[in-house]
């Protein structure tokens, strides 16, 4: 793996677990000595990251981690049931045993996470049950159009998995009936049910920043950077 890709995964992975806040600034040189490398892999993966959507570089300012708000939420979460109901019913014409094998293998791998508590587990099964429709549709700009708010959608779904309520629970039951109408030939049942299932984000209680300034928004510490990036 190249440095550059190398930072861009692990800044990745702190945006979307949710240890580097929405909205923050992030150091380019801090963050090149916590990851103990130069600072030009680390501006080539804030590019990387700009691209899906995952930090905003503001000229002469510098770069933040994205700020959602509302109305991000809501085209975010449109854009994406439009590409996993467009995926699920193509995936379904052009391989529709590998698929509900696979979401049936997902489903009993999140199962068990969500028995055992471990969300991190949870969290990427649930994300590997929707890029199934996607991956096995068929169509080679599906899963690029899909990657460009994935991480995104998946920052704001850690962020209110975390939060109050039975959300997982919830969560697991609208996976098992989308399965459930798939395996009964009941494409257009399983397709609302995705889509509910999606938009319901909107519904939530997320705890999304409301007009934060820029100047004041928060940068770390170089020995913060240190202990979120160790290991």
């Amino acid at each position: 793996m190249s440095l550059s890709n190398e930072a861009f995964t692990r800044i990745r992975e702190a945006i979307v677990s949710g240890k580097l806040d929405f909205g923050e600034r992030l150091s380019e040189m801090q963050i090149a000595e916590a990851l103990e490398m130069s600072k030009a892999p680390v501006r080539t993966a804030f590019f990387k990251l700009r691209d899906i959507r995952l930090v905003t570089i503001v000229p002469q300012a510098g770069t933040y981690v994205f700020s959602p708000r509302r109305e991000d939420v809501l085209e975010m979460s449109t854009f994406r049931a439009v590409l996993e109901t467009a995926g699920m019913r193509l995936s379904m014409q052009h391989a529709a045993p590998v698929v509900i094998e696979t979401l049936e293998a997902t489903i009993e791998q999140m199962e068990k996470a969500l028995g055992s508590g471990n969300w991190a587990q949870y969290e990427a099964t649930d994300m590997a049950f929707h890029e199934v429709f996607v991956r096995a549709s068929g169509n080679s700009f599906l899963p690029q159009a899909y990657d460009l708010t994935a991480s995104a959608i998946q920052a704001l779904r850690v962020r209110l998995q975390g939060g109050e309520g039975d959300y997982r629970q919830q969560s697991f039951g609208e996976h098992k009936m989308i399965l459930a109408a798939l395996k009964d030939g009941r494409l257009d049942a399983a397709a609302r049910a995705l889509e509910d299932h999606i938009m319901v984000i909107n519904e939530a209680r997320l705890h999304l920043p409301e007009g934060t300034s820029r100047a004041r928004a928060r940068t770390r510490a170089p020995e913060e950077y240190k202990a979120l990036f160790a290991g």
